[in-house]
């Protein structure tokens, strides 16, 4: 039997309100997230300047954060998942962003700035899968993309706000106050949500207790799975283009192409005002295909790709565009499409694992693959460090890498994503070890 006709028996038509409340929590949790990135990427050039710090080394310093990131994110789900609920997971890492933040503020030390980094990236690793895992206990298999989508507006909000509002703040009360700002938010939020969450009635917990036997997958089987590994190199090649979009298109926007700070923060916002839409379209579209019995193949698998190979083209072309309208647009596209596969990933992933050991599958694969985002940091700090007379063309290389590494995607998409495949093989795997 596949695992996910229980998963659905358990859940009524009409979904919980408290269900809507989390799922908005949930959203502005994303939201602070990419604050905190964007924190540091809006206030790079103030950082360089205060501490005579070049290209690569601003780099080495943003890579830091995302190598502690993946080191962070994985060690929490492989420590915490399945032995705390979701709603404890989020409050601790809400708790560790508010206790990395503060500090930047009160210090003017590069040291302290840098133990703040990596401390941040170790809470907020784990923060998107959580955050997802954390939605699917209360949205059963068949219409969790929609939901997906939602949070992953967070992200979208994150930068469409955070471009202008923390670029504010650091041109009118110093780099170090947009640090203040995002721990302020993260103790706001971790007060209504300890207030409002609650486990949902599809937490693994609830589902194996209803179970006889859950089905466990060894390791090999589970891991080792072509649907699984592509699900790895699309989140990979993913967090390439986020590492970039977090630390270097600020300073790619105001140093390369030569745009004012608020000019760039609101140049940002345009960006990502196309996300929005294309998040929300793409979960309700493909949600509404799989009602309608389209494949999984075709709406997740075939869809990642496709969303990766426009994504890389649009990079491309946009690094070797004029300035102007015609490169924000394709900038746009490059930053905001691949986003879609942070939905399918997830879903996928959800859809083939069993419950007992969903949320670690889904965790540690969203944050180990994170780890992209370290080696895009210094690589592209190496790489913009070496025309150290000619920026723009360091910066054209660096994104044109980009645009190569969303192309890999696309292919890995196209070869290895099979959820229908995947669910077959491993029911049939559970039925002869329950046979046993």
């Amino acid at each position: 039997m596949n695992h996910t006709i229980t998963m659905k028996a358990t859940l009524s038509e009409k979904t919980p309100a408290r269900a809507f409340a989390i799922l908005g929590l949930l959203f502005v949790f994303q939201t602070i997230n990419f604050f905190d990135k964007l924190a540091f990427g809006v206030s790079a050039v103030s950082i360089m300047h205060e501490f005579a710090l070049t290209p690569k080394q601003f780099g080495l310093i943003g890579a830091v954060f995302f190598l502690f990131f993946a080191i962070g994110g994985t060690a929490i789900a492989l420590s915490a998942v399945g032995r705390f609920s979701t709603k404890t997971i989020l409050l601790l890492l809400g708790a560790i962003w508010t206790v990395a933040q503060f500090p930047v503020y009160f210090s003017h030390s590069l040291t302290v700035l840098i133990i703040c980094r990596m401390l941040l990236g170790i809470g907020e690793g784990a923060a998107l899968a959580t955050a997802m895992t954390a939605a699917y206990e209360w949205f059963a298999p068949e219409r969790r993309n929609l939901p997906s989508a939602i949070i992953l507006q967070g992200i979208s909000a994150g930068f469409l706000i955070g471009g202008p509002f923390l670029s504010a703040f650091v041109v009118n009360f110093g780099w170090h106050s947009a640090f203040l700002v995002c721990g302020l938010l993260s103790l706001v939020w971790m007060a209504l949500f300890a207030a409002i969450a609650r486990p949902g009635p599809l937490a693994p917990e609830g589902q194996m207790a209803s179970l006889p036997r859950p089905l466990f997958l060894p390791g090999r089987v589970l891991w080792l799975d072509s649907t699984v590994i592509g699900c790895m190199l699309i989140a990979f090649f993913g967090y390439w283009v986020i590492g970039m979009s977090a630390v270097w298109l600020p300073p790619y926007l105001r140093v390369a192409l030569g745009y004012k700070p608020q000019d760039a923060g609101w140049i940002i916002s345009a960006i990502y005002v196309v996300q929005s839409p294309v998040l929300l379209f793409g979960g309700w579209l493909t949600q509404r295909m799989r009602a309608q019995g389209w494949s999984a193949r075709l709406c997740l698998g075939v869809s990642s790709a496709v969303t990766m190979l426009v994504s890389g083209v649009a990079m491309i072309a946009a690094v070797f565009s004029p300035v102007g309208a015609l490169q924000t647009a394709l900038l746009a596209i490059a930053f905001s499409v691949p986003s879609l596969t942070t939905i399918f990933g997830p879903v996928i992933l959800a859809a083939v694992a069993p419950d007992s050991q969903r949320n670690k599958l889904v965790i540690v694969i969203l944050s180990a693959t994170s780890i992209s985002a370290f080696f895009a940091t210094f690589i592209n700090g190496w790489i913009i460090g070496s025309f150290p007379g000619d920026p723009h063309t360091g910066y054209q290389m660096a994104f044109s890498l980009g645009g190569v590494m969303l192309l890999l995607g696309a292919v890995a998409g196209a070869a290895l994503l099979f959820p229908e495949r995947t669910i077959a093989r491993f029911a049939r795997i559970g039925e002869s070890r329950n046979a046993r």
